[in-house]
């Protein structure tokens, strides 16, 4: 998968991807150089950065092929180029990684902004024209994690951020060894992920999704466990079956890992433009 980071937010967390050798990390931002970068001019405002000349865009975005995420933060006026740039993207399937912003922390024009921006690309996905929008929330990663420091503030965050993404995305490419995940309906192209506690059965979502229509647990259980625990099954039906269900589509798959202790992740879905600002 290439990862493509737009602006200081969306740079950082490519870069974090690139620990991992399964992608190729691209970054587009105003003071950046070297191999896989394009600096991009910088303007004063946001609308400025919607009329923005790309020069030399187009040579480098179209060496970028195959399945595509492009990491956005919503809280920078660079992220109005973003349709500009992914032009550039279009013969590539594209998801779209949108961090939203703690926008009680933003001014009135940042904050109108941000919701443009997430509306917009919202629609676009929703049409079809990306495959899918996840969106994250600052505020929701900074409650998980108990609160960041404010040196290394974003770091922190993306220490959860990004390798939750990772195995998602690992477990997403390998068959599971029980239950299926389900083909997401052509119209459920609104997600978010977030952490699933097995033995508390607990959720931590990554941003809360209004009108969730579906949701897929994904458990990652040691091997050893799987083949001697007989109680497992029942537990994993048990936790199923207790989830509220009405209008919501809940079905779960099982990984098998080395790891000596359980992961569990979630990932939800909707049709529905998320609009409030929370």
């Amino acid at each position: 998968m290439n990862i493509v980071g737009l602006g200081q937010a969306g740079c950082r967390i490519a870069e974090a991807f690139g620990d991992y050798p399964q992608y190729n990390v691209f970054k587009i931002d105003n003071d950046i150089e070297g191999k896989n970068c394009y600096k991009i001019p910088k303007c004063e405002t946001a609308e400025e950065y919607d009329q923005v000349k790309l020069p030399g865009a187009s040579k480098f975005l179209k060496k970028i092929k195959g399945d595509t995420l492009f990491v956005i933060g919503g809280s920078g006026a660079i992220s109005c180029a973003s349709l500009k740039i992914l032009h550039y993207m279009k013969q590539n399937t594209i998801k779209i990684f949108y961090i939203k912003p703690d926008v009680e922390m933003l001014g009135e024009t940042q904050a109108l902004q941000e919701r443009v921006v997430r509306g917009v690309l919202q629609e676009y996905t929703r049409s079809g024209v990306f495959e899918e929008m996840y969106i994250i929330s600052n505020k929701n990663l900074n409650d998980i994690v108990g609160g960041a420091p404010i040196i290394g503030y974003y770091e922190k965050l993306n220490e959860l951020l990004v390798p939750t993404m990772h195995m998602i995305n690992v477990f997403n490419n390998v068959e599971p060894v029980f239950g299926k995940q389900d083909k997401p309906k052509e119209t459920h192209r609104i997600l978010t992920i977030g952490l699933y506690d097995i033995e508390r059965d607990e959720e931590k979502m990554f941003f809360q999704l209004d009108n969730v229509r579906h949701r897929c647990y994904i458990y990652g259980i040691n091997e050893d466990k799987l083949r001697n625990d007989g109680k497992l099954l029942n537990k994993i039906t048990k936790q199923m079956k207790s989830k509220p269900s009405e209008n919501l589509k809940i079905n779960y798959i099982v990984h098998s890992t080395d790891y000596e202790y359980d992961i569990g992740y979630v990932i939800e879905r909707t049709p529905h433009i998320q609009i409030e600002s929370r």
